[in-house]
């Protein structure tokens, strides 16, 4: 059995981009939400996930700062697990830290390791028992802020060769089923958002238009962290046909939320370059779009032909 794991760089690394003092010379502060500081002139170092790219070959991501924020407040964790000459099994995990909070990126740290190593466990736990283990690591971050406590969104996928695919999610971060426009399994987003919007009008109480337009429409009524519900959604597909499963933040689906035109994307740069090329060519998108907020995206290719839709 061997595992392979990618994602997130965790350290500071480089010189003060302030004053240029080297970032290797023993020195510098570190407050208690583990925040380095230049001990010269007091700026915060890069922790190095400004722009990170993971390529495990049978599954690629990409978490990109954005052009917005000051830091990049999502985190991905991915990998696979397989025994000698059998098909691997498939994880990731996006998470979104809630940017009202503090030190949000700890919370997107910490639910996405803890949530894979939950997944890839060799007793093959389910979904809703990485979802709890990736809640219990994002709590246990409350001491960092006792105002206002460190809090992200997740979303979650894995990939069993004989179960075929199981996502779960808490919060607004997607997961898509990306196929071509003839494919019997039609591409389609998998996820429904816990926000506020989403629930009015499932309740009948607005339109959807109305919802969209209320101020309050993006706020997500599930988290991961305090005063959070850490209850999973979760469900399955056994693809009836080749695909690309896509696991994403917002910051790259409210530029391009539709399933149809991720494929459009995807599928050509998927046959081109494999899902390293897919999470580029995405990422790249929401950049040029304007790139407000953090960008991550995770590609997965299934062939899985002979599996069935599972109802």
């Amino acid at each position: 059995m061997w595992l392979r794991r990618g994602g997130a760089a965790r350290a500071p690394g480089g010189p003060c981009p302030g004053c240029g003092t080297p970032g290797d010379n023993g020195h510098g502060g570190v407050d208690r939400s583990g925040e380095a500081y230049c001990e010269t002139c007091g700026l915060r170092r890069s922790d190095g996930t400004e722009h990170v790219e993971a390529d495990l070959g049978a599954i690629a991501g990409v978490s990109d700062r954005g052009l917005s924020h000051a830091r990049n407040e999502d985190a991905m964790a991915l990998g696979l697990l397989a025994a000698p000459g059998a098909a691997p099994v498939l994880a990731a995990v996006v998470c979104d830290g809630v940017s009202s909070v503090d030190s949000p990126e700890l919370a997107s740290r910490a639910g996405a390791d803890a949530a894979l190593e939950r997944l890839l466990h060799p007793a093959a736990p389910t979904m809703r028992d990485a979802v709890a283990a990736a809640a219990t690591a994002v709590e246990a971050l409350e001491e960092v802020s006792v105002r206002n406590p460190p809090s992200c969104t997740l979303v979650a996928a894995i990939v069993r060769p004989d179960d075929g695919i199981t996502v779960g999610w808490v919060g607004d971060s997607r997961a898509y089923w990306l196929a071509a426009p003839d494919a019997v399994e039609p591409a389609r987003l998998l996820t429904v958002d816990h926000s506020w919007a989403v629930e009015m009008v499932a309740a009948g109480a607005m339109d959807a238009a109305t919802a969209l337009a209320d101020p309050r429409a993006h706020a997500i009524t599930r988290w991961l962290g305090a005063g959070g519900e850490p209850r999973p959604d979760v469900v399955t597909l056994h693809p009836a046909c080749p695909g690309l499963l896509l696991i994403c933040s917002d910051g790259l689906w409210n530029y391009l939320p539709g399933a149809v035109d991720l494929a459009e994307v995807a599928l050509p740069e998927l046959a081109r370059g494999g899902p390293a090329a897919v999470a580029r060519a995405l990422t790249a998108i929401a950049l040029d779009a304007g790139g407000r907020d953090n960008i991550t995206v995770v590609a997965v290719p299934i062939g899985l032909p002979e599996q069935r839709r599972d109802t």
